[in-house]
């Protein structure tokens, strides 16, 4: 979930340089400057962010309106939260070990649109030592008895 919205994120910050300047009525066309915008800053861009943001742009070619509706609301939801549990959520994301974290990342890249959203259904149903052993089970865990450290955030009843 971090990497689609880091990848949406990145989309975004492309995004951005088209707002932030609008046109006083002098100069090439609108559509013609914000496309020059956007040039520039996909020119300015690591390889790597780059190939990252064409496989987000893949994926979300990809989805159906349901899908894509489903993801907004996610996001919707993320930026809506408290930034205490964003903050929380992001310690513990980094408190996992890189290698694990990539390992999961791939698995989680493997997996359908269907498949993410029955997982993360499932993850909400059952108690936290399930839940590691499941994670050890369908390979997000790959170095056994190395659960994610430290408790998760709270939820509060808002989120």
């Amino acid at each position: 979930m971090k990497t689609i919205i880091t990848l949406l994120s990145l989309t975004l910050v492309c995004l951005a340089p088209l707002q932030a300047d609008p046109q006083r009525g002098e100069g090439p066309p609108q559509g013609r400057q914000n496309e020059t915008r956007m040039l520039h800053h996909l020119l300015e861009m690591e390889q790597e962010d780059l190939t990252a943001l064409r496989k987000t742009i893949e994926r979300i070619e990809r989805m159906t309106p349901e899908e894509k509706a489903l993801l907004r609301e996610r996001i919707s939801k993320l930026e809506r939260m408290k930034p205490e549990r964003l903050e929380a959520m992001r310690k513990h994301f980094d408190s996992i070990d890189p290698e694990t974290r990539e390992a999961m990342h791939q698995r989680w890249l493997e997996m359908t649109s269907e498949e993410r959203r029955n997982w993360r259904k499932k993850l909400h149903e059952i108690p936290e030592e399930e839940r590691i052993n499941l994670f050890k089970e369908q390979g997000f865990l790959p170095t056994p008895g190395k659960p994610p450290k430290g408790p998760r955030p709270l939820r509060t009843e808002d989120e």
